[in-house]
């Protein structure tokens, strides 16, 4: 009696499907883990996300998890030799200088953030009150200021901010056009006195928005009325060429 010949048995050709579904749920696991570090303890995921960009990237990634405190390095293009801290060490030293001679030298500060090196100029020492025109003392500051910024190569971004009380005059009617008509002043001066290069600098005004302080008294007020300067991180093509 002959025997029944068995079916031909057929690769199993969706066995892909199975890897495919593991990679899918670790994904899911992943972002989920990162999803609770962002909500329980960001300075964790800060660090977390820096270090998987710098490996995804070759190493060019930063962490972020010092941004707060200042000591986050970045990359910085310089004319000539020198490094982030060293723009830093030169503007505090030439702001330190300006307050020996000038009091209006006490109202500027130089911080490092997320954003990258940061001149905070109070408004008062560099515009009247409700004014948009720069001062004297102004124009001395960043004739001090402006050889150090155009040594970094770096894109340069000027930003105005206001309090939280309402203008509303012939020129102003709110604190978005003081904002950005400060912070314009301070580039087109930068531009037309020091040669800066239009293609790596830009102004932004942001109002009342990003306070530095509470708008609850006078001086936190005071605070919040200033000009940034900053040094940003990254370096652009345009700069790399």
């Amino acid at each position: 009696m002959r025997r029944k010949k068995k079916p031909d048995e057929h690769e199993n050709l969706e066995r892909w499907l199975i890897t495919y579904s593991d990679l899918i749920t670790l994904l899911l696991a992943f972002f989920i883990m990162m999803y609770t570090f962002s909500k329980h303890d960001s300075e964790k995921y800060k660090e977390l996300a820096g270090h998987l960009k710098s490996i995804f990237t070759g190493g060019s990634g930063v962490a972020a998890a010092g941004a707060a405190t200042g000591n986050v390095p970045f990359n910085v293009s310089l004319k000539k030799p020198g490094s982030a801290d060293d723009v830093k060490e030169r503007l505090e030293e030439e702001i330190r200088k300006l307050a020996d001679t000038d009091a209006l030298g006490k109202k500027i500060s130089v911080i490092t953030d997320e954003r990258g090196i940061v001149i905070r100029v109070l408004d008062e020492a560099f515009f009247d009150l409700g004014k948009a025109d720069l001062k004297p003392g102004a124009k001395r500051t960043l004739d001090t200021i402006a050889p150090v910024i155009s040594a970094a190569n770096n894109p340069l971004r000027v930003e105005g901010h206001t309090d939280n009380m309402p203008i509303s005059t012939s020129e102003f009617r709110s604190n978005w056009e003081l904002s950005v008509r400060r912070a314009t002043e301070v580039v087109r001066y930068l531009i037309e006195k020091h040669d800066l290069s239009p293609r790596r600098i830009s102004a932004v005004g942001y109002a009342e928005y990003h306070p530095v302080a509470p708008n609850d008294t006078a001086e936190n007020r005071s605070r919040n009325r200033r000009i940034e300067i900053i040094v940003s991180r990254s370096v652009t093509d345009d700069q790399k060429k």
